[in-house]
Parts: structure tokens; C-alpha cells; sequence
């Protein structure tokens, strides 16, 4: 596959027609991750968004967003802000990762969200997960009513929390697309408090992840929208959620709560107002992400299974890297490292395989693509 690598500014209207249009045909690619949206709002704020053309006989068969960093990797669009990753492909397109990697002129793509459903790309994984979901699609009520008798117990829960939550603090008020600079600044500052209270490096700063929001916080398409979620009670903002959808499907993405008011539940009580407007919203389905989190099982009653790894050049040093990396992993694994289990397989993705970006100060802002 020869090389056609292209910086976002020169995807032409006609490439991102036929970009959303693979979208729409095959439901693998229903996340917002996957629009072209998603990558037109990164690549305002970083330089280093390139787009690799594939093609199969000639014919434009996919396209690969990807992160070009200085040692010739490519990174998932989006980096660790991106919950689906991997290349958008035409239905029935058979393309290679030697080919895809032929294409972006890259040594090695890195994944961590990458869905088994890839199966050419997912052969390499080296850990699995999953991404719980909430299926709408027939409305609140038929959720209900497949979940049983446990959900009957939380929502009984839920149910305490809302009215002892109005009598201690007020009325409670539900906004589904909150609009407000002054409540999105709170909510950026309960997600912080809460990243800082699970000892999380994260941040969302005035850096590039800071500035990749603002820029989606405009988004407002009918195939790909940001939207702000809130309750109040009172004139206390209580919980939030800053999430992306599609024209169907709903990424929960950045929730927030006041942590003063957590054994009020608003975080759950969010996640239960979400899914009762879904329907009147044209929302079928909730994706909550990766993770086995007690709040996404409690809702979930489908998955998506996802996978880490890398494809890499045979014989690369890229390859030779990772490979090892990989051996060191599965040697270290058989060790009794008790609550330390995971740390070697963290470390690896951490300096080998993992998804952060680094700083836009020292990321490739040009290379030649031509």
C-alpha cells in the first residue's frame, strides 16, 4: 500500500463525506471517538494529528487518525482521551496492519481501546477489558424490566437519596444540555477534586486536554455533538457529566459530583435522569467506557470487549521493543507480587506501549508527509 498521509486541514469535504459514511454502515463504528469530528477537534490544538488514506485496488478503503511522535509512532487519535480507537474501515475492506502501517509511514500503532472486533490489529493484544453499555433502544421501561430484581433494589435506593436530597438541600432540577461557562468551570473543578481524591496524575488543565474540551464544548452536529448534563438541587450544582454523542449513541465520557454530597448518590441519580431522557433525546445506547467501575455494571446489561497492544513492522526496533517489553510482562506476572501484580504491565504501557501524548511543546509539530 503506497503512503498517503495527510494533515487534518487537507481532509477535503468529500474525504470526511465518505469517512461518515463508512461510520453509518458498519455499527462497529458508532462511538464518537470514530467521527471525523472528533479528529478535526483534536487537530486544532495539536500539531501532530495526521490522517493515513487507505486504499484497497486502488479505492480509498479506510482511514487511520493517529498521533505522528518524533520517534516515528503512531498514537491513537486523541491519545488518552480516546475510549474507541483503530482505523475506520469501508464494510468488507480486508486490509492488513503491515498495510496500515505501510500507509501512515509508521513503525508501530499503540492501542489501549482498540475492540477485539478488529481482529487483524487485535491478534497483537496483550490485555483484555471491556466497555459496559446501556441498551435504550426500546426505552427506559424495557430496560427496567430486563434488569430484574436487583435493579428494583437500586432504583428503591435511588429513590430514598432523590427525596432526602430534596429536603435537605432543595428541589431538584435536571438539565440535560447545560449550556452555562460558569457550571462547566464547576463541573471541571469537582472532576479534578475527584481525580485528585483517586491519587490520579490527570488533570484537566489550561493544556491541550483543557483546550481539546473547550474546542468540543462547541461541537453541535447532528451526526456528533458535546453535551453537558447537570442536577441541581436547589441552586447547588450537585453532579455532572460532560459526555459526546453521536445522532444515537451516547459516550459517557467526564461525570463529576460534589464530593460534600456524596452519600446523597447524585452521581447515580445523574446516571438515572441520562437514561430516562435517552429516548426523548433519539439516544439508543449509553456507552460508559472502559471499566468494571460498580456504577457501570449496576446499569450496564451489554459490553463491548476491548484490548491493549501494539502492530508493529517486523523487525523494527519499534517491534524488538515491544516484544520484550511484552516477554518482561509475562515473566513478571508469574511472580508473587500481590497488590503489586499490576505495576509491571503498567510500567510497560507507561514507557513502552501506553497512549499518553506528550506535550505539545514537545511533540513533532511538522514532518514532511508528502
Amino acid at each position: 500500500m503506497r503512503k498517503r498521509v495527510l494533515h487534518a486541514r487537507d481532509l477535503s469535504p468529500d474525504l470526511i463525506a465518505l469517512w461518515q459514511e463508512f461510520c453509518r454502515r458498519d455499527p462497529i463504528y458508532s462511538s464518537p471517538f470514530y467521527s471525523p469530528h472528533f479528529t478535526q477537534a483534536v487537530a486544532q490544538v495539536r500539531p501532530d494529528v495526521r490522517i493515513a488514506i487507505l486504499e484497497e485496488r486502488g479505492e480509498i478503503a479506510g482511514f487511520l487518525p493517529f498521533h505522528l511522535t518524533k520517534s516515528g509512532i503512531g498514537k491513537p487519535i486523541g491519545g488518552q482521551l480516546n475510549d474507541y480507537q483503530g482505523p475506520i474501515l469501508a464494510p468488507g475492506a480486508k486490509i492488513t496492519p503491515e498495510a496500515i502501517l505501510g500507509a501512515a509511514d509508521i513503525s508501530s500503532y499503540d492501542f489501549n481501546h482498540l475492540p477485539v472486533a478488529f481482529t487483524g490489529l487485535a491478534r497483537e493484544a496483550r490485555s483484555f477489558s471491556i466497555s459496559p453499555q446501556m441498551d435504550l433502544s426500546e426505552g427506559y421501561d424495557a430496560f427496567v424490566a430486563r434488569k430484574g430484581s436487583r435493579w428494583t433494589k437500586a432504583k428503591r435506593e435511588i429513590r430514598r437519596r432523590y427525596r432526602k436530597t430534596e429536603k435537605d438541600i432543595g428541589p431538584i432540577r435536571f438539565t440535560f444540555d447545560d449550556r452555562c461557562d460558569a457550571t462547566f468551570q464547576r463541573h471541571m473543578e469537582m472532576k479534578n477534586a475527584l481525580l485528585d481524591r483517586a491519587g490520579s496524575r490527570l488533570r484537566v488543565k489550561s493544556d491541550w486536554l483543557g483546550r481539546t474540551l473547550d474546542v468540543l464544548r462547541n461541537s453541535d452536529d447532528s451526526d456528533f455533538a458535546a453535551v453537558t448534563t447537570t442536577i441541581h438541587a436547589g441552586d447547588r450544582l450537585l453532579a455532572s457529566h460532560f459526555g459526546l454523542r453521536t445522532r444515537n449513541v451516547w459516550h459517557w465520557w467526564f461525570p463529576a459530583y460534589d464530593l460534600a454530597a456524596y452519600k446523597l448518590g447524585p452521581g447515580i441519580n445523574l446516571v438515572d435522569q441520562c437514561a430516562m431522557a435517552a429516548k426523548d433525546q433519539g439516544i439508543s445506547l449509553i456507552d460508559f467506557g472502559r471499566g468494571d467501575g460498580a456504577f457501570k455494571l449496576l446499569f450496564a446489561d451489554r459490553h463491548v470487549e476491548l484490548c491493549e497492544g501494539a502492530i508493529s513492522r517486523t523487525g523494527s526496533l519499534a517491534n524488538l521493543v515491544r516484544r520484550g517489553a511484552h516477554t518482561f510482562v509475562a515473566a513478571a506476572e508469574h511472580l508473587p507480587l500481590g497488590r503489586y501484580r499490576t505495576y509491571p504491565r503498567r510500567a510497560a504501557a507507561k514507557f513502552v506501549t501506553g497512549v499518553t501524548l506528550p506535550k505539545i511543546t514537545e511533540s513533532l509539530s511538522e514532518r514532511s508527509t508528502q
